[in-house]
């Protein structure tokens, strides 16, 4: 770079740039890889690449904070060919112990013509591509494109984390089509130019100064500058020219003629140095030059003013007498002048003298001083003094100048002797930074913590809590407002323990003055408690607890005797105890606190306080109880199978088996909250049912529940199974208890074999199977009715004994004595049961039967039917005496009904069933159990009258019962039963005042 391209002390990450740029990929497209990083080095292709690619580098830009970017524009002249770009930068050291090794992130960002972004190290098969991620892992960044379409590509550098104390430099290398290419281009610098006089007077040597800038990027080899004036070339020089590089020159020059003189100076005259701009290469200067007389001279025309604190300046004037012969001279002193406003200064200027005589040739030395404020304003304060040739009218002019620069004065104050900082946590203040220069002047300001510590700006820079920034200008006489950041050690710092911090002020000036401030710094005594809840509370309810975990974290430097309490909203307790806590400093702890709600439970704020006599420490938060529905359940009516309707759930007194009873309540909610519960039924055994769907329940309005319960047929008459409605919706239940008291129920089932086909005249038998399926013996006459001119009669005695789930054959002695088809019909006389009747169909065939001896009664019917008289005049007869015997006794055929409140008295006969078995024809037919002729049917035997819900004995005289669950008492406090004095329904709550008499 410095011999080839002339690049004067290139950075190293320029070379490494550079060697990228012009790397070549190997083999396949795949770089970048870890067999060749970005491809073989080609120095041609680094410095002067082939067909018509020019090459631009700038590696003399910096990068000072986060957000921070500069954009480059490059003019593509030739589609279709390559643009790459490589960003290098010398990284900041960094820490061995950190995670991320890059201290400064740089990315590298490329715009094409048509908006395409590509981002550094965006690589697929060895060319950039779009919709990938920046690179915050290398400081080498790079973007290639094929295929470059002509038009504007932008290049950005971007700060995208700037970690590091210092500026970052970076260096840029970028090839293609356009690009500025590594030539020289010279320019002269028109700012520099100047002449040690003001005026220069006929054959007076005057010493011009120029400067040149080669504005390239490689190096100007040899070339010549020429001096002209007035067109004629006076001299030329030969100078080399370093990229970026200045070079001043020195010019002598004695004018010889008074007047408008043109002074010019050619870079390049004769035209033979490739340049990128050739408009740049010449400086035209008009000056004016007068004739000899006196002469004013300076060694120091300029003066600069170098500190804020003097106030005077003095110029040591030579007065010379430029003529051979004697002449009388003086010396006039004008007032100071800014020149920058032309403002005459009403300062006090003053000389040694003025009036002189003086020989030819000769000189005088005079002194000008100058007195004025410390510091004065900046800019350039003029003094304009003229010499004048008494003898020969000829004045001669000289300026001197006083120049005063932005002159910086750092102060420094804050509201605290000591400040005090916290012990673990930041500590921000605010002091006042003055600038007592003389003008706008910016500060770098730089923060030295101590061992330990970290200091910080919190409102300097990009980026807070950085240990340096800059203030920005600051008007003279006025104080910019710095935010301060002390952080402390991760271990718990003393307390009253001093450090001091480092506050150094550097000057945004052309003299840089730097001034450091002292900032004591003391730890202060902290008692600050953080209480926290580490467990998540959600939605509670009623009845509830919860268990709450908190965490007390102690971040002062003092221990600490805490007393908890809570302040809990209405309903709510604390069942946990609640001791006191011993905290010591730079220590946490846990605690679980458990909280019980109770019915009446509602939501509020909640506080937990730890109190230490001087302080509070108070976690705030808020307990969310849900709304539960507050459902009611009301009775409404049982409905029995046939439609009769009762409002009391003992319904008639007794419930029948083998029949739907149907039970309604009405449900009502005096919340808010709607409630939308499911009815399921806990029935005893032989109990079935189910209950329809129950419909939402809002506040002000009633929905039924409907239940379908069947007590099982052969369940014991007055037996007491009961059943629970269960009404839930999200945990919020209602129950009730319904007590059945079963009625006995007499039902049969009635079955027939095959019926023969009779012939007239012929005598068969048919045969009935009777079935007890009730819950209670049975005890019944049979009756047969037979069509005209047809015999029927039962084979045997005519009244049944059965008892509960047993069955008896009937048989039926049958004779047509006319051809047809006929219906008998058997009956229970007397029956309360649903199918007491059964008939059935039969056919007979032949001749009809006249009024002959064939046709008549044989003598075994005849006989059969007078016993058959016989025994019903005999069952007549017992039925009479027990009559007799009084309204305990039940009539023949007929079973007591159980009703509550009269006790059941079990049938007393006078003699003991007998059995008396009948064959059938055939023989081995079943049993038919009938009485002995003489003596009446065995009565049934009698169910156990209901339970007392109180003493939990027989109820035998009145009794009363729960209308909402049907559960029986004493009326009448039988035998010391003190039923009759409770308040309550023992089984479901309900009043005893709403107790009805069973």
């Amino acid at each position: 770079l410095e011999e080839i391209a002339q690049r004067p002390s290139p950075q190293g990450a320029l070379v490494k740039a550079l060697l990228v740029l012009g790397a070549q990929d190997i083999g396949s497209r795949d770089i970048p890889n870890e067999d060749e990083g970005w491809g073989r080095v080609n120095l041609r292709n680094s410095l002067a690449p082939p067909g018509g690619q020019g090459i631009w580098v700038d590696d003399r830009s910096v990068m000072s904070g986060t957000g921070n970017s500069k954009s480059y524009s490059f003019n593509v002249s030739q589609s279709s060919g390559l643009f790459k770009a490589v960003l290098a930068w010398s990284d900041e050291r960094g820490s061995r112990f950190s995670s991320a090794q890059l201290v400064n992130d740089l990315d590298l960002e490329i715009t094409s013509p048509d908006g395409t972004v590509y981002l550094g190290n965006d690589f697929a098969n060895g060319r950039s591509v779009t919709g990938g991620t920046r690179d915050s892992v290398n400081n080498l960044e790079v973007v290639l494109i094929d295929n470059a379409a002509a038009g504007t590509w932008t290049l950005k550098v971007k700060d995208a984390q700037h970690s590091g104390g210092k500026t970052q430099p970076y260096s840029v290398a970028v090839l293609g089509h356009g690009v500025n290419d590594l030539r020289p281009d010279p320019k002269v610098v028109p700012e520099a130019f100047e002449m040690d006089v003001a005026i220069p007077q006929v054959d007076d040597p005057v010493q011009l100064t120029t400067s040149f800038f080669n504005f390239g990027n490689a190096k100007a080899n040899t070339f010549p500058i020429a001096f002209v004036v007035d067109g004629t070339e006076l001299s030329r020089r030969n100078i080399e020219l370093g990229a970026g590089s200045t070079k001043v020159l020195v010019w002598p020059w004695t004018p010889q003629t008074a007047g408008s003189t043109t002074l010019s100076f050619i870079i390049d005259p004769d035209e033979t140095m490739e340049e990128i701009r050739e408009d740049n290469n010449r400086l035209d200067v008009m000056v004016n030059v007068t004739a000899p007389g006196v002469k004013l001279e300076t060694s120091t025309p300029v003066q600069i003013l170098s500190s804020s604190s003097i106030t005077t300046t003095s110029w040591n004037i030579s007065l010379t007498n430029t003529a051979l012969i004697p002449t009388n001279a003086s010396m006039q002193t004008n007032s100071a002048v800014h020149v920058e406003t032309g403002q005459t200064m009403p300062w006090y200027v003053g000389s040694t003298e003025s009036n002189f005589s003086m020989e030819g040739q000769a000189s005088e030395s005079i002194f000008v001083t100058l007195v004025h404020p410390a510091p004065p304003a900046p800019g350039t304060y003029r003094i304009d003094l003229l010499a004048l040739d008494v003898d020969n009218s000829v004045d001669y002019p000289l300026s001197i100048d006083l120049v005063v620069p932005d002159l910086p004065e750092a102060g420094l104050e804050f509201d605290y002797q000591v400040v005090p900082v916290h012990p673990s946590e930041p500590t921000n203040i605010s002091v006042r930074f003055l600038n007592n220069g003389n003008a706008p002047i910016g500060y770098d300001l730089f923060l030295e913590a101590p061992a330990g510590w970290q200091a910080g700006f919190t409102n300097l820079g990009s980026e807070a809590g950085a240990s340096s920034g800059s203030t920005g200008l600051i008007n003279s006489e006025s104080f910019r407002a710095v935010g301060l950041m002390f952080t402390p050690p991760q271990v718990m710092t003393a307390a009253g323990a001093e450090r001091m911090v480092k506050l150094t002020a550097v000057s945004q000036t052309e003299n840089q003055e730097l001034t450091v401030f002292d900032i004591p710094i003391q730890v202060m005594t902290v008692r600050e408690v953080f209480v926290n809840v580490e467990s998540s509370i959600g939605t509670l309810r009623p009845d509830s607890s919860i268990t709450l975990r908190y965490s007390l974290e102690h971040k002062g430097n003092i221990d600490l005797d805490l007393t908890p309490s809570f302040e809990l909203p209405v309903g709510w307790s604390v069942s946990s105890s609640l001791e006191a806590v011993e905290l010591p400093w730079a220590t946490s702890k846990n605690l679980l606190y458990t909280l019980e709600a109770g019915n009446n439970a509602r939501s509020g704020d909640i506080s937990l306080n730890f109190d230490n006599g001087s302080n509070r420490f108070t976690w705030e938060g808020y307990l969310t109880v849900e709304v539960l529905p507050e459902p009611t359940l009301t009775f409404l009516g049982l409905e029995l199978q046939d439609g009769t309707m009762f409002d009391t759930i003992q319904g008639g007194g007794a419930h029948p088996s083998g029949e739907n009873l149907k039970f309604t309540w009405l449900v009502s909610n005096e919340a808010e909250t709607a409630w939308n519960p499911s009815a399921s039924l806990q029935l005893d055994p032989d109990l079935f049912g189910d209950c329809q769907p129950v419909n939402a329940v809002v506040k002000g309005e009633v929905s039924p529940v409907v239940c379908n319960v069947l007590i099982a047929a052969n369940m014991a008459p007055m037996s007491e199974p009961s059943f629970t409605l269960v009404l839930n919706d999200g945990g919020v239940e209602r129950t009730t208890t319904v007590g059945l008291l079963v009625a006995a129920n007499e039902q049969v089932s009635w079955d027939i074999g095959a019926v023969p086909m009779f012939t007239t005249g012929q005598e068969r038998q048919v045969t009935l199977e009777l079935t007890n399926t009730g819950n209670t013996p049975l005890q019944r006459q049979l009756v047969v009715e037979g069509p005209e001119k047809w015999s029927v009669s039962i084979d045997g005695n005519d009244i049944i004994n059965v008892e509960i789930g047993q069955s008896v054959l009937v048989r039926l002695n049958v004779r047509a004595d006319s051809p047809g088809t006929a219906d008998i019909v058997v009956s229970l006389a007397q029956s309360t049961a649903s199918e007491p009747t059964y008939s059935f169909a039969a056919s007979s065939t032949g001749e009809p039967v006249g009024t002959s001896g064939e046709s008549g009664l044989n003598s075994a019917l005849t006989i059969a039917l007078l016993g058959a008289v016989l025994l019903v005049a005999f069952a007549l007869l017992g039925i009479q005496m027990l009559r007799g015997r009084g309204d305990s006794i039940p009539k023949p055929g007929h079973l007591p009904l159980p009703v509550p409140g009269q006790p059941v008295i079990p049938l007393q006969t006078s003699t003991t069933p007998v059995s008396t078995q009948i064959q059938a024809a055939g023989g081995g037919a079943p049993l038919v159990h009938l009485a002995t002729s003489g003596a009446p049917a065995a009565a049934p035997t009698a169910s156990p009258p209901p339970m007392c819900w109180t003493c939990r004995e027989p109820i035998s005289t009145a009794m009363v019962g729960c209308p909402s669950c049907g559960a029986r008492y004493h009326g009448d406090g039988f035998n010391g039963c003190e039923a009759n004095q409770i308040e309550a329904c023992v089984n479901c709550g309900a009043p005893s005042s709403a107790f009805v008499k069973a």
